[in-house]
């Protein structure tokens, strides 16, 4: 798969708390389930103020980043990059 850098996201589709995944649109159409276990799992910081308030499910886009209410935000490029490394290896 190509990487695609700069790219950005376009929406978020969907959220789930229990397994830390999250569904995204990026600005190139590509939608993908990312699997955000590793920053929640054991959280620190802000991820862990996120599990505290319960506001996994509440993240939006702000400015192509994907964004919580408390400030956490993850770059669009490394969530590309998650999601074509998740996506190779299912097709693996």
């Amino acid at each position: 798969m190509k990487r695609t850098f700069g790219s950005r996201v376009a929406v978020v589709l969907g959220a789930d708390a229990e397994s830390f995944r999250v569904r995204l649109r990026f600005d190139d159409g590509l939608e993908v389930a990312i699997d955000l276990s590793p920053l929640f799992v054991r959280p620190r910081g802000l991820a862990s103020e996120v599990l505290k308030g319960g506001a996994f499910a509440r993240c939006f886009v702000e400015s192509g980043a994907l964004a919580w209410p408390n400030g956490l935000e993850l770059c669009p490029d490394t969530l590309r990059t998650w999601a074509e490394k998740q996506l190779a290896d299912a097709a693996a």
